[in-house]
């Protein structure tokens, strides 16, 4: 199985600005969709509060001390409970996707053996970055670059990584 991180970061490792993306990109939006759909996805509690609601056509798992009473949400206290989830639960999905944000990173980084990463061009100046990541442990397998249909500018690149079983 997959245990992947999905992510947005700019060319400065912004990822959150108040609450929300520092950028609007509706392509990098739609990728995350793709990415995500159909597959669990797990969060902490900011970051589920800065979205709003469950998002649907997959299972949402929110990490909190404290419950979250929405329908479709599951709620987990720490990460040994989540991993037990993930593995009795959904031991028979091809990927589980932890979604953000940086806290529940630093906290699975240990776990993950996937990277989807969007790199958006440019600083967008916010006031939460992504952890550091030693990518000399992870193998680049895709990068595709994604330009403006109307200036043909470079918006960003989406990236996978896989961990490098040296």
């Amino acid at each position: 199985m997959k245990i992947s991180f999905v992510w947005a970061e700019d060319e400065a490792g912004w990822i959150g600005k108040n609450g929300q993306l520092p950028w609007h990109l509706p392509v990098d939006l739609k990728h995350f969709k793709t990415v995500t759909d159909h597959h669990p996805i797990v969060m902490g509690a900011r970051t589920f509060a800065s979205i709003g609601r469950p998002l649907p056509n997959r299972p949402n798992i929110v990490v909190s001390h404290h419950p979250v009473a929405v329908d479709q949400v599951i709620t987990v206290t720490n990460i040994e409970d989540l991993m037990n989830l993930i593995f009795k639960r959904y031991a028979d999905q091809e990927e589980v996707c932890i979604i953000g944000g940086a806290g529940l990173f630093a906290q699975m980084v240990a776990h993950v053996n996937c990277l989807h990463r969007t790199i958006v061009m440019g600083n967008h100046h916010g006031d939460v970055k992504m952890i550091p990541i030693d990518y000399h442990q992870w193998q680049l397998t895709k990068k595709t670059p994604v330009y403006n249909s109307k200036t043909g500018a470079l918006n960003c690149y989406f990236e996978e990584w896989v961990l490098d079983k040296k």
